[in-house]
C-alpha cells in the first residue's frame, strides 16, 4: 500500500477508485418499500441484460390498460398489443442507437455521444410474442413482479421520456420491426441507456445506484444484490 500512495500513477488510480466507490455509497437510492416487492398483487416486468444495453420489457396487456404514449407508441410501431404479448422499451443516443454494424466511424459517434454534451435521444419500442427469459434467456431476462402502483407509477415515468406532438409520440422513424421515438431527454457519459432503465426502476420502488448503474453489468449486481431480483425459473 505505502508503494501505491508513492507511486503517482497508481495513487491518481487509488484515489479515482476510492472517490468512485465513496460517490456510488453517497448516491445509492433506497426505493419505496410502499411499491417494492409486491406482496400480493403483482405485475411481472422484464429487464433484458445484454451485458451493454438494457431494455425494459412491459406486458402488453397492462401497457394497453394504462394507455397514454406508452399504448400510442406501440401502436404507432405496429407492435402486436394482445394478451401473451411483450412491449419493450429502450432509450439511448438518438445517432448511435439507431445505427448498425461497427465501423470507425461509429466508433467515432459512440464516443461523440458520450462526451458531447446535450445529444438528442430516442425511445426504441418493439414486441415479442413470448415471455422474455423464453425468448432472451433466462441469462438475460430478469424478471421482477411489481405491485399495480408501482407498475403505474415506471409506466408514467416511461411516458414522461417521450417528446410529444398534439398529444402523440413522435416518431423518427418508418415503422419496422422496432420503431424509435424521440425523446425529451438528453443523452451523455453523465446518463446512459442504463442509467435510464435504472431510474424506471427506482420509480416502481427498486432501490438503485445511480453512479454504478450505467453499467449492464453493475445494474445486474446492483439488482440481484439490493432488489433480490433474479434471473427466471
Amino acid at each position: 500500500m505505502a508503494f501505491i500512495i508513492r507511486h503517482p500513477i497508481r495513487k491518481g488510480v487509488f484515489l479515482l477508485v476510492s472517490l468512485y466507490a465513496v460517490l456510488a455509497l453517497l448516491t445509492l437510492r433506497a426505493g419505496d418499500r410502499s411499491l417494492y416487492p409486491a406482496p400480493s398483487e403483482k405485475v411481472a416486468v422484464y429487464v433484458i441484460n445484454n451485458g451493454f444495453h438494457t431494455d425494459i420489457a412491459l406486458p402488453a396487456d397492462a401497457v394497453t390498460a394504462h394507455g397514454g404514449l406508452l399504448a400510442a407508441a406501440a401502436n404507432h410501431a405496429g407492435a402486436d398489443s394482445g394478451a401473451g404479448k411483450w412491449l419493450v422499451y429502450g432509450w439511448g443516443d438518438a445517432g448511435f442507437f439507431t445505427g448498425h454494424g461497427m465501423s470507425f466511424g461509429r466508433v467515432l459517434d459512440g464516443l461523440r455521444a458520450l462526451f458531447h454534451p446535450g445529444n438528442p435521444s430516442v425511445i426504441r419500442v418493439f414486441s415479442v410474442s413470448m415471455a422474455p427469459d423464453r425468448a432472451y434467456g433466462k441469462n438475460t431476462a430478469s424478471r421482477i413482479f411489481l405491485t399495480k402502483d408501482g407498475f403505474e407509477a415506471m409506466a408514467s415515468h416511461i411516458e414522461a421520456s417521450f417528446a410529444a406532438r398534439n398529444g402523440a409520440p413522435v416518431m423518427t422513424g418508418l415503422p419496422s420491426e422496432a420503431v424509435f421515438f424521440a425523446s425529451r431527454e438528453h443523452f451523455s457519459i453523465l446518463r446512459v441507456c442504463n442509467n435510464w432503465t435504472s431510474d424506471q426502476l427506482a420509480a416502481a420502488g427498486l432501490p438503485t445506484a445511480p453512479m454504478l448503474d450505467g453499467n449492464a453489468l453493475l445494474l445486474g449486481l446492483d439488482l440481484r444484490w439490493r432488489a433480490g431480483v433474479k434471473p427466471a425459473d
